[in-house]
């Protein structure tokens, strides 16, 4: 409860605290008590579904031990529930391929137990993996078939029609991609609790604005986004660097280089601290590559293109995906 709180983070939290935690999960563990370690688990819900603590060992190891649990007790609606979270979050952090197995396991305990909601759930976010492994070819028909299955005034509809808006952005048909978000936008905004949401249709909206010329209405989208998270101080800080990340590529579009790099530099210390999302990691040290390069920082522009390939090969992604992404995010801007 005192993490889930605005403006606190796991480093307010003495090791003594976390230490409780992880004694308390050794005790269920030697005692095999499976409900025990599913009730310990249940407690973090929602840091695991925030934004922040996906690289954090004790609440991995939580984690990894509770998937274990709803396989004793062959409880398959708790293990649909505990895989689709571990998938938000090796997809966050960049493990795409992981993500989508899953998500695959996920929707199949639910389908098992005729939960088709949450089963189709699982079955839409594999389409963003499948994006992010360039396969968007298969990530288009996975979101066809979720529209198609999902009421036109179902609020959640919002989300299958953002991810088919950058889909369609990556064609190269801003307009329309835009028209999607504005629709998202309006679902979204009609959901419980929406702000999160609402900040990531804000960001996308600003990117395109922004390469479309239309600067200020850029801005404007960007700092609303960033107002919306900053009352969630702490918890969505992979959210918070995504809409600095598409903030600081719009100033460097306008060769504001230095107020870029101050940004760029926020988004690393937000991505790099707890949840160890790499996948966006490398994103923010490709910006600042092109910001050094236009700058004339050609060895800064260097070491970061560097770091960008080490962080990819962890990831275990292909030097062609990154060629496409460039392609893709900024050739439309120049």
């Amino acid at each position: 409860a005192h993490l889930s709180q605005s403006g606190m983070e796991p480093g307010t939290v003495p090791d003594s605290e976390w230490h409780i935690i992880e004694q308390a999960l050794g005790v269920l563990i030697n005692g095999q008590n499976w409900s025990g370690i599913l009730q310990l688990r249940a407690a973090f819900n929602p840091l695991y579904a925030g934004d922040t603590v996906a690289g954090l060992a004790i609440l991995q190891l939580l984690d990894q031990n509770a998937i274990q649990a709803a396989r004793h007790l062959e409880d398959q609606r708790e293990l649909g529930h505990l895989l689709g979270s571990k998938g938000h979050n090796l997809h966050r952090q960049g493990y795409h391929q992981d993500a989508i197995n899953a998500f695959d396991e996920s929707a199949k305990n639910y389908r098992e137990i005729g939960e088709d909601f949450p089963a189709l759930e699982s079955y839409y976010m594999t389409s963003l993996c499948y994006r992010a492994l360039g396969n968007r070819e298969k990530a288009r028909q996975i979101l066809e078939e979720v529209i198609h299955n999902t009421d036109p005034d179902d609020p959640w509809r919002a989300n299958p029609l953002q991810v088919m808006a950058w889909l369609i952005q990556d064609a190269g048909n801003l307009s329309e991609a835009e028209k999607l978000l504005q629709q998202a936008l309006i679902l979204y905004e009609q959901t419980k609790d929406p702000d999160l949401l609402v900040a990531g249709a804000l960001a996308d909206l600003g990117e395109i604005a922004g390469i479309l010329g239309r600067f200020e209405e850029a801005r404007q989208h960007f700092e609303r986004s960033l107002l919306i998270l900053s009352k969630h101080q702490g918890q969505y800080d992979r959210q918070e660097a995504r809409a600095l990340l598409k903030f600081s590529e719009l100033l460097m579009h306008q060769e504001d280089y230095p107020v870029a790099i101050r940004l760029l530099n926020q988004a690393d210390d937000k991505v790099s601290r707890y949840g160890h999302y790499y996948d966006l990691l490398w994103q923010i040290e490709l910006a600042k590559a092109f910001i050094f390069v236009r700058d004339g920082q050609i060895f800064n522009c260097l070491a970061k293109m560097r770091s960008v390939l080490r962080i990819r090969r962890q990831l275990g992604l292909s030097n062609i995906l990154l060629i496409q992404y460039v392609m893709k995010r900024y050739a439309q801007r120049l």
